[in-house]
């Protein structure tokens, strides 16, 4: 094969990796992870990893491979791994990028959530920080839900706002401070 079409598969492997790592980095860091993305995920590492190993191993590929490819190559079957071990697992709270996520989102999620208790108008999808809510619900007299994500099969995750109460059963998590994982089933 011609060197510049191979550089160009190359370059477009390169692309569709990191394209493929910010879905899943995204994914894990989410308040739950979803059937459709572990689905499509972890098998489009599986084919990732085989397109890898064949570019590495193509006649006229330098004897030793560069750290950032090869690190480029191990990384996405690891977060494939995580995100697998993750839904299988759990929803959790204690996901150390969800956790990320959720710092640098606080002050943004309690305004909104406060927002809402005072009457705002509902507009959904409502962004919040680096949460998108899909579906917005004020359970008066004490609760604010920000349902970000399909979990599961068909339900969903989300954030709880309860600055009064702390909730009881096991469908909630306490995150911080008055935030709570919330797991709403269908």
């Amino acid at each position: 094969m011609p060197r510049a079409p191979r550089s160009l598969l190359k370059g477009a492997l390169v692309a569709l990796s990191a394209v493929w790592e910010i879905y899943a980095i995204r994914g894990v860091s989410e308040a739950g992870v979803g059937f459709l993305e572990v689905a499509l995920a972890v098998p489009t590492a599986c084919l990732l990893a085989v397109a890898w190993a064949c570019a590495w191993s193509a006649p006229g590929s330098p004897g030793r491979m560069q750290f950032p490819r090869v690190l480029l190559g191990v990384s996405f079957p690891v977060l494939a791994g995580a995100l697998l071990l993750i839904y299988l697992s759990s929803q959790s709270p204690l996901k150390p990028l969800f956790r990320l996520r959720f710092a640098a989102s606080q002050a943004a999620l309690t305004r909104v959530a406060q927002e809402l208790e005072r009457g705002a108008p509902r507009v959904e999808p409502v962004q919040a920080g680096l949460f998108r809510a899909r579906y917005v619900a004020v359970m008066p007299p004490d609760e604010v839900r920000l349902l970000t994500i399909d979990c599961g099969v068909i339900d969903q995750c989300g954030l709880a706002y309860r600055p009064r109460s702390r909730p009881t059963g096991s469908r909630y998590l306490h995150i911080q401070g008055p935030w709570y994982l919330v797991y709403e089933p269908f």
